[in-house]
């Protein structure tokens, strides 16, 4: 069976370019075939003002960066070290002491979950945070701190250093979708399209939803821009073989 593709939030500074839609009256995914634009076909942000540049985003890891010896300077000052690395919540309670999840933004209510700190610290350091305070809709696959930690050694130093800002960026990328989609409208005949012959598969069983290797353990937190779905791992795109699937 041919998957559908949906489109993703190619480059959270300019949303309103890279949105897809569902239909609400069905409460299914809108089929649309994806535009040209893609995660890594867009420009990405840099600087304080969200503005847009030409980094290239293609930047691949070598093995000589990832285990670099020795204090390097980190994105915006902060350092592997100052961020937490543990979940103290269980995922079935988190977002339970708040009344209305819909009174706060996206990110305002990700803040307020210590399971969550470290892919806050991410957003806000590589400079998405202020586009997550727009309207929306927004969906935010977050993953928890322990799924950072599951990185393959010095992944995380790497992509916190300054001249690595582009690639952290891409990495968080797959992790937002220009729609509010609830866990229910997710099935195994969608994928996500990342650009490059690239995409994210999505596989749903009776029990899990899985978006590109990470499973929602915490589906639907309501936002007064979107909705959260806490994730335990790290959305990787896979390769386009171009197997009809």
């Amino acid at each position: 069976m041919k998957k559908r593709m949906l489109r993703p939030l190619a480059a959270i500074a300019v949303i309103s370019m890279t949105m897809f839609s569902c239909a609400s009256s069905t409460d299914q995914m809108d089929s649309t075939a994806m535009d040209d634009t893609t995660m890594s076909e867009t420009q990405t942000m840099a600087g304080t003002d969200d503005q847009m540049s030409g980094t290239d985003t293609s930047t691949e890891m070598t093995g000589t960066e990832a285990t670099a010896a020795g204090a390097t300077e980190s994105l915006a000052g902060i350092s592997s070290e100052s961020l937490a690395m543990t979940d103290d919540i269980s995922y079935g309670d988190m977002f339970d002491e708040i009344d209305d999840t819909r009174q706060m933004g996206v990110l305002e209510l990700a803040k307020s979950n210590g399971n969550l700190s470290t892919f806050v610290a991410l957003v806000e350091h590589a400079e998405m945070a202020t586009a997550l305070d727009a309207e929306g809709p927004f969906t935010v696959f977050a993953p928890t701190n322990k799924a950072f930690a599951a990185l393959p050694s010095g992944k995380l130093e790497y992509l916190m250093k300054p001249e690595n800002k582009a690639e952290l960026i891409q990495t968080l990328q797959s992790h937002f979708l220009g729609a509010d989609v609830s866990s229910a409208q997710f099935s195994s005949t969608q994928r996500i399209g990342a650009g490059d012959n690239m995409y994210i598969p999505i596989d749903v069983t009776a029990n899990t939803t899985t978006i590109g290797g990470a499973t929602i353990v915490k589906p639907d937190v309501k936002a007064s821009n979107g909705v959260i779905h806490v994730v335990d791992g790290i959305i990787m795109p896979v390769a386009d073989t171009g197997i009809t699937r």
